[in-house]
């Protein structure tokens, strides 16, 4: 087995002084210098070690590594194993973590819930399942700790069979029921495009484990279904009830649930209450989801009015809800100005990020302005590839554009299968095989997969297209198949031809 760098495993004999304070709330103050190892005790490390994830003082947490094997404490103390997976993960070094965990003699709970949540972060999700089964096959019981790590990935994956067995495991071990607990269990029902589930544990959920953390993960759950009217009916509910005061996250589901549904005026209503009657300042989040409330509703001058005034300098995101918003409603003008408020203003965005000129493209082709589509369209060739995730059989599969990792036998299935459907919806086959969206692939394999008439459920990390949110209407009237679609915005269900959305997303 491959060993760490031996940097880490040598101890150095003296630890260098640092100006880092790693218990304050600031890394500007002063912490006495440490001359000596001896110094610190043992029992200090897993607090030193979870300040330096805090802070993400990579560093000093190497030394405080090097340490824990001087002291003899990294191979006997489950909490320094632990604190030190967690580093790693916090400090994005995952591949460290994860080492770090194979070389564990004896892992537990602890440090398998660590090295999950390590997987998770590094986007490796069905790793994180498997540590799970292998604990579990190990004879170790989950903790509410552990299942919640697992419920997270599932909820991010949508992974609804394995959750819902994590959910059965919970029950079968007479795992105490916790507002921890509770509410991850909400969230990957609701995100695996489960409502009715959600629903059904919050109302059997007893009213004392009903914490404000619970609400508010039915509250969202509501909402990213598009059903705003009833996510401002609960609220209502748990204000009038004297359950609980509300904080930023309630307004965050509330917002974004009258986004969903185009309800523009009880947006207004909430955004000013939330400071008038209940003391919250919005944040950046909170304007991001007025202007996009006011943006899909067409509202697009008084958006862009909303963003150069508000006290808070707006981020990328913000822009580009806008500028999604000004490509949904045919405004070039409008989206130029905010194009040029991107490229010419101070706004930060991630390096190699192209969206915004993704959107512009689109808006010049569909507008005939071919000029200055062929300016933008070049700068599109980074742009992000879509992935999209199917659970068959308990199994994930997951998809990017075109047929990469998939049998020559299965990927000429799913060719035919959409070959077909473009006859059938009496288009020419304007995209090349490698260039049809990833969802289009997942749903045409859950379709040759799955027995006829079982849900469909498929979840995308991009926001989904005009043209595929046509075609999902289609397939789920030409098959008679219901198809659940999660994209980074909402749920999607496609039943006899029509969205839940509305075909307002």
């Amino acid at each position: 087995m491959t060993t760490l760098a031996p940097p880490l495993l040598r101890p150095p004999p003296h630890l260098p002084p640092t100006t880092h304070n790693l218990n304050s709330s600031s890394k500007d103050t002063t912490l006495l210098p440490l001359s000596s190892c001896d110094e610190i005790h043992r029992l200090h490390l897993p607090s030193l070690i979870k300040s330096c994830a805090r802070y993400r003082h990579v560093s000093l947490g190497r030394q405080l590594h090097a340490l824990s094997v001087k002291l003899g404490c990294l191979v006997s103390d489950p909490f320094v194993q632990s604190s030190l997976i967690s580093f790693y993960a916090s400090c994005s070094l995952h591949a460290i973590a994860l080492q770090l965990f194979e070389e564990l003699p004896e892992p537990n709970i602890v440090s398998y819930t660590s090295a999950m949540d390590a997987c998770v972060d590094s986007e490796q999700p069905e790793l994180a399942f498997y540590l799970f089964h292998q604990m579990v096959k190990s004879g170790i019981s989950p903790d509410s700790f552990s299942l919640v790590v697992l419920l997270s990935a599932c909820a991010d994956n949508g992974a609804l069979n394995l959750g819902c067995g994590a959910h059965a495991l919970a029950l079968k071990i007479g795992l105490e029921l916790t507002p921890f607990l509770v509410t991850a269990l909400i969230s990957m029902y609701s995100k695996c495009s489960s409502l009715d589930s959600a629903m059904l544990l919050f109302q059997q959920t007893p009213e004392e484990i009903k914490s404000l953390q619970v609400w508010n993960a039915v509250i969202n759950a509501l909402a990213l279904h598009g059903h705003g009217s009833d996510a401002l009916k609960l609220f209502e509910d748990m204000i009038s009830g004297g359950f609980h005061q509300p904080n930023s996250i309630t307004f965050l589901g509330l917002l974004s649930g009258c986004t969903q549904s185009g309800l523009v005026q009880e947006g207004k209503h909430y955004f000013n209450i939330m400071t008038t009657k209940f003391g919250i300042e919005p944040t950046i989040k909170h304007y991001g989801c007025m202007v996009d409330l006011l943006g899909m509703a067409g509202l697009l001058n008084e958006a862009f009015d909303l963003l150069t005034h508000m006290p808070i300098q707006p981020n990328y995101v913000v822009w580009m809800s806008l500028l999604r918003s000004c490509s949904a409603h045919g405004d070039v003008t409008m989206a130029e100005q905010v194009m040029y408020i991107i490229m010419h203003g101070e706004i930060e965005y991630p390096m190699g990020e192209v969206g915004h000129f993704a959107i512009m493209s689109g808006m010049y082709r569909k507008a005939g302005v071919f000029d200055r589509f062929a300016q933008t369209r070049h700068l599109v060739e980074r742009k992000q590839k879509g992935k999209s995730r199917i659970e068959i059989g308990g199994n994930m599969h997951v998809f990017s554009v075109g047929f990469h990792g998939l049998h020559s036998s299965e990927g000429n299935k799913i060719i035919e299968m959409l070959d077909v459907l473009d006859v059938k919806l009496g288009k020419q086959k304007e995209e090349a095989n490698g260039e049809r969206h990833s969802e289009k692939v997942a749903v045409s394999f859950g379709l040759i997969k799955s027995n006829s008439g079982m849900t469909i459920r498929v979840f995308n990390y991009l926001r989904i297209c005009k043209d595929c949110h046509d075609w999902m209407k289609f397939v789920s009237k030409s098959y008679d198949r219901e198809i659940i679609m999660r994209d980074c915005n909402r749920i999607h269900r496609f039943v006899g031809g029509m969205c839940s959305c509305r075909d307002y997303w």
